[in-house]
Order: structure tokens, then C-alpha cells, then sequence
């Protein structure tokens, strides 16, 4: 039963201070997946991006700096902490590593800035002794704290980069901690040893991420205990499920279950539920969403309360219910062991088994998922490539506008690279000249009519962050035309662009339609500018 335990340490070159008063600084940023090393994009980061959430840094100008804010290079290891590292690897009796490297650990959840969490082993091999024996230490590390969770949500999860950067010590066991209680004599033992040392005390200060496995089960760390008492409830909860588990995999194997058989078939149920006096499924199918069932073969019985004589927790349904709120929106599950129930009739019961094909020794689960399930990421991006290039279409599937750019495809005549064009860099260019912020979200009728009036070919997609600018500063929005007008930003005519080209061709052919571009401000489309260079040349 590997035990790893964290210990905060209290010196850092910012100052280590948990503030609860307004932010200064809020930064705003969205998750990237990229390929690693050996080319391969990591799956749990990749789960991550298609939750598509924003992460919110909130920051204070006096007590945190551009390092926290992963917008300047980290400095050098503090001397202080990498001291207390030191006399703790000697206490213990640990080797001293020879050079000791700054490394980098992937962080999928936003918790720090950089994407990583910067680590340096320091020692390894130490003991400690304990009244079952020697625990040894297998590793010493001098790291990173990770920014402060504030808040989260379906869309928006909020760190405050207060904590983030503080000095930890991060001391590994190996698996020789033989029960609960052996663990929590482990830890308490680690402990009395980082006291003797300067290091900060308190809640929150000792995190102790504990790794556990049992005969037939799997290695599963428990992340964040911080208090000595709940180390052996944690890990008796642990151990029960997975007996838990174990136990449902031996009996799928004797009612003869192949992985082969338990599909991802999900089949819609709404037309079974419109009548329903389920208010939770009631609410899903009337605000627009879907109820979907899935057969599980053979599950029959495992999934409510009790299970070869195994008490009320864990339990399966619980399990596969937390992975469903991990890994999606959903907020959870129905399974036909606990109904009916919640509202759902015994003859919606028998209407979903008949739709299913379920059988007494199957299970089925009832999700409520959005109207439509999301486009995979692959092929979203390769529809969007062919519409309008590989680059923008990378930066369609990571922006919050890609609904936005389909309905606009869909609705207007205009090439699709000039929609995604304008929604994906207007923003930046009204930022950049005009210093005000621009939220396409916001102002979508302004958008659509700026869409009109480039289909009708009244204006150029190269005016459009001018027509946006001035329409929101003059208050014109329901009244564009009178903004183009005034300012004079109808597209130019094919006679117009007829005539500056003979003009500027009869002295510089070269570089004539960068000229007529240049003269004609943006009221012309590169294209037409372009037709009219080739027909004269």
C-alpha cells in the first residue's frame, strides 16, 4: 500500500499569503492539447479540452508576479526551501541525489498557469522506522504548490493564483505500510520529523495522496486527505469497493458476459417519457434535451444497494455514475435496479426494456445528454479544414464561437473562411486599433446583419471591425447603413476598381493589387481587386 505524503512549506519569493479580498488581475485562458515528445496527444488532456471551460486566474498586483502568471520564465530554486529539503533528507537518512534537475509534470485540470507543475528530486532511499517495521522512502522532491480552487462550473472553473508557486515537499513511500492504520502511523511519523523543520502547520498545509491495492484490484490513488484520522476510513472505504469490484467481475464471468457484448448502442427514449411524471426527465425532454438508454447484458441486480452480501456502499450504479459526471455535463444516471422509481412507472419500465431488447438478467441506464450529441473532435476539424484551411479550423474547435460559425455557414451565402475570419479575428482587431473590448456572443444581430450586407455584396469583410467599431460606439447597431454611409465603407464598384487599376498598373504592374487594396481602405474584397489585376494584365 504505497503512501505519499505533501507538506507545504512557507517560504517562497512571493509572498505565501491566501488572500479573500477582490482580485486585481483576472486572466482568462482555455485548455490546449498538444502532442508530446514521442507525438502523441495525452488522452486525459484531451478530455479535458472537449469539456470546452474557461479558466479564470484571479490575481493581485502587490503579491503575485509574472512567473505565477506563466507570462515570464521561472526564476532559481529557492536556497530556503531547497534547505529544508536537504536537512530532511539527512534526518531520514536518504541519499542525496548528485545534481538535482528542475522537471516538468504534466497538469490536465488548469491549476497552473504553465501546464506544468515543476518538480526536483532531491533525495531517495531513505527510512523511517514504525511499530510494524521499516517504511522506506523511496523518494524526496522539492515542487510546486498548484493555484486555488475558488469556484467551478459547467463552463468556468476559477483559480486564484495566491498559492500557486509555493515550495513543497513531496515524500514518496514504497508499498511496505501494511493496513489503514499502519498508514495514518506513517504519516503521523513523517510529520513529527517536517515539525522539527521550518515548515508551515495547519489544515491544508499536509496533503497526504495515498495509493492503494489489494489482491485482484488495481492501483488507485486517493488524492488530497488532510486530516491523520481519515487515513483508515479512506482506506477501508477503498478496499470495500474494490472487493466490490472484484466481486462483480467474477459473477459477469459466471453468468458468461464477453466485453464483446457490452456495446455503446445508446438508443433514444423520449418518445416513451413525454408523459412522464419523472420532473427530472420531464425537465430534460422540455427544455430541449434527450433521454437515451443503453442495455447492459447481464448486469441485472448489480448495480443497486446489495450484492453478494456486500452492505449498501459502494455500489456499482454509484461507480459508473461517477464516471459519467467526470467525463461529461451530465449530472447523473437511472438504472433499472433502483426503479421504478423517482416518478417512472412500471409500464415506462416495460416500454424501455421492450425498445432495449433487455431480457431479466440485463440492466439498462436512462441519461439525460444534450439534444445532440457533441461532433468528435477529429472529424469536426477535418470538416472545418475543408472549409476553410487547417489554421483556422484549429482555431475553430478550440474557440467558444464554433456554434456561432456553423449557423453562419449554414445561413449566408459568404465564403466560410471569411465568416470564421471575422468571428475568430475582429475581436483582436477592434482590441488592437480601437483599445475597447468586442464580444461576438453579444452582439450576434449586429453580426448577422454585418453577414447581410457582405452576402447583398453592400460591403467588404475588410471593413468589418471598422463597421462594428463605430455601429457600438455611435449606438447604430439596428442602423448600419447609416454608419457605412456616413463613413464611407460600401464596397466599391467593379468601375471603381476598374479605374484605380489602370491607374497604378500604368506605373507599377508589380504590385498592383496591394496598391488598389491599399488605396480603396478596405472597401474592397481581394478577390474582385484580384479578378480585375488578372483581366487587365
Amino acid at each position: 500500500m504505497p503512501h505519499e505524503f505533501k507538506c507545504g512549506i512557507e517560504i517562497c519569493s512571493c509572498p505565501s499569503i491566501l488572500r479573500e479580498d477582490e482580485p486585481q488581475i483576472i486572466v482568462r485562458r482555455r485548455m490546449r492539447a498538444v502532442a508530446g515528445e514521442t507525438g502523441e496527444v495525452d488522452k486525459a488532456a484531451m478530455q479535458e479540452v472537449l469539456k470546452n471551460r474557461e479558466i479564470v486566474y484571479q490575481a493581485y498586483r502587490d503579491t503575485n508576479c509574472l512567473v505565477e502568471l506563466d507570462e515570464e520564465p521561472p526564476h532559481n530554486i529557492n536556497e530556503d526551501a531547497l534547505t529544508i529539503v536537504l536537512k530532511f533528507c539527512l534526518l531520514v537518512n536518504a541519499h542525496i541525489a548528485d545534481k538535482i534537475q528542475v522537471m516538468r509534470k504534466t497538469v490536465i485540470d488548469g491549476s497552473n498557469t504553465s501546464g506544468f507543475q515543476r518538480t526536483s528530486l532531491v533525495g531517495y532511499d531513505g527510512k523511517i522506522s514504525t511499530s510494524l517495521g521499516d517504511v522506506t522512502i523511496t523518494s524526496i522532491c522539492l515542487e510546486e504548490d498548484a493555484a486555488r480552487k475558488i469556484s467551478e462550473s459547467e463552463d468556468e472553473i476559477i483559480y486564484r493564483v495566491d498559492r500557486l508557486g509555493v515550495p513543497l515537499i513531496e515524500i514518496t513511500t514504497d508499498p511496505s505500510i501494511l493496513n489503514p492504520q499502519h498508514a495514518k502511523e506513517t504519516a503521523e511519523k513523517i510529520g513529527t520529523i517536517l515539525r522539527t523543520l521550518e515548515v508551515k502547520r495547519g489544515i491544508g498545509t499536509i496533503r497526504q495522496d495515498v495509493n492503494v491495492s489489494i489482491e485482484g484490484g488495481a492501483r488507485v490513488e486517493i488524492k488530497g486527505c488532510q486530516e491523520l484520522n481519515l487515513i483508515p476510513k479512506i482506506l477501508e472505504y477503498e478496499i470495500k469497493r474494490q472487493e466490490m469490484l472484484i466481486a462483480v467481475r467474477e459473477e459477469l464471468n459466471a453468468r458468461g458476459t464477453k466485453s464483446e457484448q457490452l456495446g455503446e448502442n445508446f438508443i433514444a427514449l423520449c418518445e416513451i417519457f413525454k408523459n412522464t411524471q419523472c420532473t427530472i426527465i420531464k425537465s430534460a425532454i422540455e427544455n430541449q434535451k434527450v433521454c437515451y438508454g443503453v442495455k447492459l447484458k447481464n448486469f441485472s441486480s448489480l448495480l443497486g444497494s446489495k450484492f453478494c452480501g456486500i452492505s449498501k456502499e459502494p455500489r456499482l450504479g454509484k461507480e459508473i455514475s461517477r464516471y459519467v459526471k467526470t467525463g461529461t455535463k451530465l449530472k447523473g444516471l437511472f438504472h433499472s435496479d433502483e426503479l421504478p422509481n423517482y416518478g417512472i412507472s412500471e409500464d415506462e419500465i416495460k416500454e424501455v426494456r421492450k425498445i432495449l431488447s433487455c431480457c431479466e438478467s440485463d440492466a439498462k441506464f436512462i441519461e439525460k445528454v444534450r439534444k445532440n450529441l457533441p461532433e468528435p473532435i477529429d472529424s469536426k476539424f477535418e470538416r472545418y479544414a475543408s472549409m476553410v484551411g487547417k489554421e483556422l479550423a484549429n482555431q475553430l474547435i478550440h474557440s467558444k464561437i464554433s456554434v456561432i460559425f456553423d449557423k453562419f455557414a449554414e445561413k449566408y451565402k459568404v465564403k466560410p473562411s471569411a465568416i470564421a475570419g471575422i468571428l475568430l479575428s475582429a475581436p483582436k482587431e477592434i482590441k488592437k486599433k480601437y483599445g475597447i473590448e468586442f464580444n461576438i456572443e453579444e452582439n450576434l444581430e449586429l453580426c448577422e446583419k454585418v453577414l447581410k450586407f457582405i452576402e447583398e455584396k453592400r460591403i467588404s469583410y475588410s471593413s468589418v471591425s471598422e463597421i462594428f467599431y463605430y455601429a457600438k460606439k455611435e449606438g447604430k447597431d439596428k442602423y448600419i447603413g447609416d454608419v457605412i454611409k456616413e463613413r464611407n465603407l460600401g464596397l466599391a464598384t467593379g468601375d471603381e476598381i476598374l479605374t484605380a487599376a489602370r491607374e497604378i498598373i500604368a506605373k507599377d504592374a508589380g504590385i498592383a493589387a496591394n496598391k488598389i487594396m491599399r488605396e480603396f481602405k478596405g472597401r474592397a474584397n481581394i478577390e474582385d481587386v484580384e479578378d480585375v489585376v488578372n483581366g487587365l494584365l
